[in-house]
């Protein structure tokens, strides 16, 4: 295993700088995501880690060891990749062995390793087929087996389940998570769907245009986002976004002109340094609005009309796209209704908003502390 230290990384393609000063610390044993949209450079920054990269300035770390100039093979790293790679003419045992059969391990050795992979994987069954007999799943596995026989240093995992179906995404997340927790390794995983990234990792680190935006736990991003790109980037469906500016504060209540009848009111700290008319945007997530009776909430309670533009039925819920009554050009607000609801296109809604599930973001797009 091994402790991961990156110190002001850069990696340039000719003119185009697509990593940018990144510093980084992943500990040792931890499960780490990088996530991001595409072109970020999550998969370069783990090329850089494994190798397969030259840095173009800064230095990597394993364990205190500075291995910015080592070869791949010298890292002590096991890559699996979105595509499974596979030898077809070989079974999946010679496929696991292959690499071992490289390095001259002595066939006693390589035996026990790749039976004892299987086992981890379940898939002592399939060591004689051949990758053509084999469900993309499987081919999956046999390609984490592989690497897993060389007991390296460090997993890197570049987006390996892209190409399964969404059902089998989810139990190969379950494997990978149950793998961690029994090898104990460092593991870095690379993605662009946000979902695996919550459910897979210990922290979570957010690139963004070659910069890392936040690293945290997943509640952490999920709660405490840094900036409007985090905000809106880690949640499904997104986080709504609003922009106003603030009408007048009041202790830990400000309350945010967003041009309808009505502003919205937000917890901010009392020491809170916002002042009225500055502008700012408000951020709120669609669960935590409520279609409930307006009547229902408390004094403190904000609530926004407008025209019910779509609607999304997904079974147990439902999410509701709303045109606000404002001559500003929001994207539509969008809110978690129970799944049997019964809105339709071109009804009149009124959602609440309570204060304490707003969040505020000033004008250069930073998080405002809030109040709670």
């Amino acid at each position: 295993m091994a402790g991961i230290s990156m110190q002001t990384v850069d990696k340039r393609f000719g003119k185009t700088e697509v990593i940018q000063q990144v510093d980084l610390a992943i500990n040792d044993g931890e499960f780490a995501v990088f996530v991001g949209p595409s072109g970020c450079g999550k998969s370069t920054l783990l090329r850089l880690i494994a190798g397969l990269e030259e840095v173009s300035g800064g230095t990597i770390q394993f364990d205190n060891q500075d291995v910015t100039n080592l070869e791949p093979s010298e890292r002590g790293v096991a890559m699996v990749f979105q595509s499974y790679a596979l030898y077809p003419h070989m079974s999946v045992y010679d496929n696991m062995a292959f690499g071992l059969k490289l390095k001259k391990t002595d066939a006693k050795t390589i035996r026990e390793r790749v039976q004892e992979s299987a086992r981890i994987l379940q898939i002592e069954h399939l060591l004689d087929r051949k990758p053509k007999e084999l469900s993309g799943g499987q081919r999956q596995r046999v390609a984490i087996g592989r690497a897993i026989v060389r007991k390296p240093r460090v997993f890197l995992f570049d987006e390996p389940l892209s190409n399964l179906d969404a059902a089998l995404r989810v139990q190969m997340r379950l494997e990978l998570k149950r793998l961690h927790r029994e090898l104990g390794t460092t593991m870095i995983y690379v993605t662009h769907d946000q979902v695996e990234a919550m459910t897979l990792a210990d922290r979570i680190v957010v690139l963004n245009g070659g910069r890392v935006e936040q690293v945290g736990t997943p509640l952490e991003l999920y709660h405490h986002p840094a900036n409007l790109f985090v905000a809106g980037f880690i949640g499904s469906p997104k986080m709504n976004f609003i922009a106003g500016k603030i009408a007048g504060c009041n202790g830990n209540l400000v309350q945010v002109d967003i041009g309808t009848s009505h502003p919205i009111s937000a917890e901010v700290p009392e020491s809170s340094s916002l002042k009225p008319g500055v502008p700012i945007t408000i951020g709120v997530r669609p669960e935590h609005l409520s279609d409930a009776d307006p009547s229902e909430g408390s004094e403190q309670t904000s609530h926004v009309e407008g025209t019910v533009i779509a609607v999304e039925h997904l079974g147990s819920e439902a999410y509701i796209h709303l045109k606000l009554n404002t001559n500003a050009a929001d994207e539509p607000l969008v809110f978690k209704a129970i799944g049997d609801t019964g809105w339709e296109t071109g009804q009149q809604a009124t959602v609440t908003v309570e204060p304490g599930r707003c969040y505020l973001f000033d004008e250069s797009g930073n998080a405002v502390e809030r109040g709670h």
